[in-house]
């Protein structure tokens, strides 16, 4: 268990409109390292059928945007904690890249 997974458990719960997960990257992206291929949005059934494409730190990010959205959460926001901009964009609903239902 880690803390993605909690947040995950307690956004689908609460059938959260949006559950955020920070991390040290921008968002998720296709083709890692290749920063231009950064994904926006995806759904939660596209991203489960290249969920096994992801290496290192994005697997339980990955992972747990699935779990939350399974258990009910709307969507989930991933982005870069370590910068303040990305953080603020993701509490108005922009950035980095969204998982939706």
């Amino acid at each position: 268990m880690n803390a993605d997974l909690v947040a995950a458990a307690i956004g689908g719960a609460l059938r959260a409109d949006s559950v955020i997960f920070l991390t040290d990257v921008d968002g998720i992206y296709r083709k890692w390292p290749d920063k231009s291929s950064i994904i926006d949005e995806i759904s939660v059934e596209d991203l489960k059928s290249i969920e096994n494409s992801f290496t290192d730190g994005m697997i339980p990010k990955v992972k747990a945007a699935i779990n939350a959205i399974d258990s009910g959460a709307f969507s989930v926001r991933i982005t870069n904690g370590t910068k303040l901009d990305a953080v603020l964009d993701a509490l108005d609903n922009r950035g980095g890249t969204v998982v939706v239902a």
